[in-house]
């Protein structure tokens, strides 16, 4: 081929090779691509990102242009704030739009910043939100990208105020928040009161009743009994109530079968004056719903008799009697009821002799009125409603997330505000919470006395459950009692009947945050609550308290059988009211199971259980080992084991003869025991007779095996001889793996003619076996010619094994300063942005230092337990050491590290010789400097339950 035609090839192959996909057949291997722009400016990832995961990432992009200003429009109790979509000079949302971020303050001029975020717009078409309020805000919008740049914030706008609350929207609003539900399962004989009585009749729970349906409680009634309950339900006017009643006749009267009669004994609007049908005040209203003479013979067992009461209507006219009314035309209330109790008549006009007993009763709102422009204008709910006292605005509650706090945090103003209106001069909003922008200050320079703050008061029923929480923290020159958040427990005519509170226990040291949290229960007689902090009986200094809570807790029942929901966890209790589970959070848990009311099985606060039996389908850990672990440590028992009972061997003086051959298999890092012990038979006085070991490995053994041990016994008259021979030794002097042992032996120096007998029979039996005894343990001590003439030996060596609790511990915040706010516990990875990537460090006693020096150390072991990891499945620790005598103010550690799986609530040993070097480092350091969730797990330190410990063995 000529030079000219391979020219014009190359040409056309390098042509094709350069118009080709360059990565075609490429990939990128646990690798990142980095995108650079024309300046050298990183922009982009793709790839392996740094946490781990495998995508793409914008970095370092460029400030996305300004947003145009915020639309703002007033909206009922808020602000609606609208961006229409459009930027200042340019025509369209740069192709990195992520959001716009919107800020607002009640400051006229404000920058933005976390604490005036109140909310996002995804879209780049522009969008609305509404910003809840009670007062002018201001806005400024700012456009981030994908990389998290921040764009210059618009041009402020507003102020806008919020739209005024109208009062048919406060109706509506209170006549949804009105649905009751009563139910009585007659446990409780205090919760109901005699109206009045025929002479002779008589009214008791009763228990235990076997076939009650509801429980083993009844109650039990003989001749007229009239009875109502303790507990006062606010009723709406517009709601339909269903009563029911389940009962049974025991015995009847001559006179005929008995009768009940349910319904609504009902009370005026300051709580306690009873109102008849005209509205006019009664010593016993008479609203019955269901009544009926005929349907209740005693062969009728238990029924449940249902009526219905309408809260309400123009006639007033009361319920009619003799029929359980159909529910088109309920009883009716009069308009002047503002609350009711519900009411019994048991036999009613029969006599002493006819004997009844009710299982349960409840009332249940059942339909729900609708309140318009229609029945406003007719005047079925005014203004005057709400002014007389029926109905005050405290019993008013909006909210999404169950708190009845109204400004937990201190950021929505409402505090803030009420401080100069009310004028106190002991309380404070300011900045620096726990977790959050605001804390309330309450200074104690006050003489002993307490200071309480009150929030609005919130309606209530007496039984129910309330979950109360705070953050609590102390000035360093703080002197008083202590602290609490409380409920203090109104009647009708709003004044105090008693108080609960949730007390914090020792103050912690000044500077640091606190939770304390508990619940309480609603007192009888009891129609409103009101939150309340205290600093208690202060002399000097200040407390600061933030996220506050006051959350109702879910109950099936309030007394007996039961189970309770409330945000710190699961409480069960059974038939006697006795708490049998707990699940809860910041309080001992504990878990007993039942089977046909016998406990089976249970798990104490201590973590101690108590099982019928247990089935491990995995590992099983004691101590912080492997339960392997353990048996490891402990012998293993025979082996292999030979008896000889009908065998004898022959040999002349001088002859060696094999005797037992025996085979096992050896452990290195196990110790043994083998012995032979047999009976031998001389022919004459004199000589001796060796017992020899050998080993043949995996192959026969002979005479000329190796040799592993050997013992004499001289013979001392004829007859018959006793000969034991025991060799211990670590797997090691053996070798691997499997092992044919021979047994035999040599008479000598004997007189001529002299023969031994080797022999085993019954009640003489020859036996020959392998033992293992325990791990192998290194040889130490050594040789000592003690003696006067002899110099003194130096010291031995001894092996030692010490167990060294940790003497100090503690947390560092993104990798830095120790953070005190988790005290000793053991804090690594990343969960949010408060405290960044964190670490920990663990110290141990000066004691380690000294047992260490010119020490060999065979082995090293630490002890953690880890509390809690980012997920249920566990996570994993990242274990460094360190070489600080005592605890730094900030955060260094080594540079190797080993990565080791924990999983939630396990503590466990694990060897960290590869990283401990006993000349340099004096404690363990926790460290992934990872933002992996993976990595974000808590153990606990020093003062707590499981500390960590070091665990060391060593030869000096």
């Amino acid at each position: 081929m000529d030079i000219g035609s391979r020219l014009v090839r190359l040409e056309q192959q390098l042509t094709a090779a350069i118009r080709a996909p360059k990565l075609a057949n490429a990939s990128i291997e646990n690798a990142t691509i980095e995108v650079y722009d024309e300046t050298g400016s990183l922009r982009a990832l793709v790839g392996q990102q740094p946490d781990g995961t495998s995508g793409i990432t914008a970095v370092n992009g460029p400030p996305p242009p300004t947003p145009a200003p915020a639309q703002l429009a007033p909206a009922l109790g808020a602000v609606s704030v609208s961006w229409d979509g459009t930027f200042l000079a340019v025509q369209a949302a740069p192709l990195d739009f992520a959001r716009i971020e919107v800020h607002a303050s009640p400051a006229a001029a404000f920058e933005p910043g976390s604490s005036t975020l109140r909310g996002s717009l995804e879209s780049p078409q522009g969008g609305s939100l509404i910003l809840p309020t009670d007062r002018p805000l201001y806005v400024r919008l700012l456009a981030r990208n994908t990389s998290g740049t921040a764009s210059a914030a618009s041009a402020i706008a507003g102020p806008a105020a919020p739209a005024p609350v109208d009062q048919s929207v406060l109706d509506t609003a209170l006549r949804d928040a009105t649905s009751q539900r009563f139910t009585d399962t007659m446990r409780d004989a205090s919760t109901w009161r005699p109206a009045n009585a025929d002479p002779g009749a008589s009214w008791t729970i009763r228990t235990p009743v076997a076939d009650a349906p509801q429980g083993p409680e009844v109650l039990e009634a003989s001749g007229t009994v009239q009875l109502y309950s303790t507990t006062q339900i606010p009723i709406d006017p517009d709601t339909l109530y269903r009563i029911s009643v389940r009962i049974r006749t025991t015995s009847q009267a001559p006179e005929g079968p008995a009768e009940v009669y349910v319904g609504l004994m009902g009370y005026a609007a300051d709580g306690t004056t009873l109102v008849n049908c005209a509205g006019e005040p009664s010593p016993f209203n008479q609203h019955y719903a269901a009544a009926d003479g005929k349907t209740l013979p005693a062969t009728d067992g238990w029924r449940v008799y249902t009526g219905y009461v309408q809260g309400r209507a123009a006639t007033g006219a009361a319920a009619p009697r003799g029929s359980f009314p159909d529910p088109r035309t309920p009883a009716v209330l009069h308009s002047d009821v503002r609350f009711v109790r519900p009411m019994l008549w048991l036999n009613y006009g029969r006599g002493p002799a006819s004997v009844m007993q009710v299982d349960i009763m409840t009332v249940e709102a059942v339909r729900t009125g609708v309140v318009g422009s229609g029945n406003l204008a007719t005047g079925a709910v005014t203004t005057p409603a709400i002014a007389n006292g029926a109905v005050t605005v405290d019993k008013l509650r909006v909210g999404a997330t169950g708190n009845l706090c109204p400004d937990p945090s201190f950021e929505t103003g409402h505090v803030a505000r009420l401080i100069p209106q009310l004028q106190i001069p002991w309380a404070a909003i300011e900045a620096g919470g726990n977790r959050s922008p605001n804390a309330l200050r309450i200074d104690t320079t006050s003489g002993g006395a307490s200071r309480i703050w009150s929030f609005d008061p919130f309606p209530i029923n007496p039984g129910e459950q309330f979950w109360l929480a705070t953050d609590i923290k102390y000035s360093p020159d703080w002197a008083g009692t202590g602290t609490a958040v409380a409920l203090a427990w109104q009647g009708a005519d709003g004044k105090t009947i008693s108080r609960s509170s949730i007390v914090s226990p020792a103050p912690p040291p000044g500077g640091e945050w606190r939770r304390i949290s508990g619940s309480v229960r609603v007192p009888a007689n009891t129609v409103r609550a009101v939150l309340q902090l205290e600093a208690t009986a202060g002399t000097a200094g200040a407390v600061w308290f933030d996220n506050v809570e006051c959350r109702a807790v879910l109950s099936s029942a309030t007394t007996g059988e039961r189970a309770e929901l409330s945000p710190d966890g699961v409480r069960l209790f059974d038939e006697d009211g006795e708490q049998v589970v707990s699940l809860v959070t910041g309080e001992p848990n504990y878990l007993t199971l039942s089977s046909q009311g016998r406990a089976v099985a249970s798990i104490s606060e201590e973590g101690r259980a108590g099982f019928q039996s247990v089935a491990v389908a995995d590992d099983l850990t004691w101590r912080g080992d492997s339960l392997s672990t353990h048996l490891d440590r402990l012998p293993r028992g025979i082996q292999a084991i030979n008896s000889q009972l009908a065998a004898n061997v022959t040999s002349a003086m001088g002859i060696e003869m094999g005797w037992v051959e025996l085979a096992c298999t050896i452990d290195p890092a196990r110790m043994y025991r083998i012995v032979v012990d047999t009976y031998l038979d001389p022919s004459l006085d004199g000589g001796e007779v060796v017992l020899f070991l050998r080993d043949g490995g995996t192959g026969e053994p002979t005479l000329q095996s190796r040799q592993l041990h050997s013992h004499i016994t001289p013979i001392r008259g004829e007859g018959w001889h006793r000969a034991h021979l025991e060799l211990t030794c670590p797997g090691t002097y053996l070798g691997a793996g499997t092992h044919r042992l021979l047994s035999s032996f040599l008479c000598r120096w004997a007189p001529a003619g002299q023969t031994v007998r080797l022999f085993g029979s019954d009640g003489y039996p020859s036996v020959m076996y392998v033992e293992d005894i325990g791990l192998a343990l290194p040889s130490t001590g050594g040789l000592n010619p003690a003696g006067a003439s002899q110099p003194l030996p130096k010291p031995l060596p001894t092996r030692y094994t010490k167990t060294y609790a940790a003497a100090w511990s503690g947390s560092y915040a993104n990798r830095g300063s120790y953070n005190s706010y988790y005290g000793s516990q053991l804090v690594q990875g990343y969960y949010s942005s408060t405290n960044g990537t964190q670490a920990a460090l663990v110290g141990f006693p000066t004691a380690l230092a000294n047992d260490l020096a010119g020490a060999k150390i065979e082995s090293v072991q630490l002890y953690l337990y880890f509390e809690h990891w980012y997920a249920t499945s566990g996570g994993r620790a990242v274990i460094k050491a360190h070489g600080h005598g005592s605890r730094p103010s900030s955060f260094s550690s080594d540079g190797a590290s080993m990565s080791v799986s924990w999983g939630r609530n396990e503590g466990k040993w694990i060897d960290i010789s590869s990283i401990f070097d006993e000349t340099r480092w004096r404690g363990i350091a926790l460290d992934p400097a990872s933002t992996s969730t993976t990595y974000y797990g808590r153990a606990r330190g020093v003062g707590q339950a499981n500390p960590p410990q070091l665990k060391v063995t060593y030869t000096k």
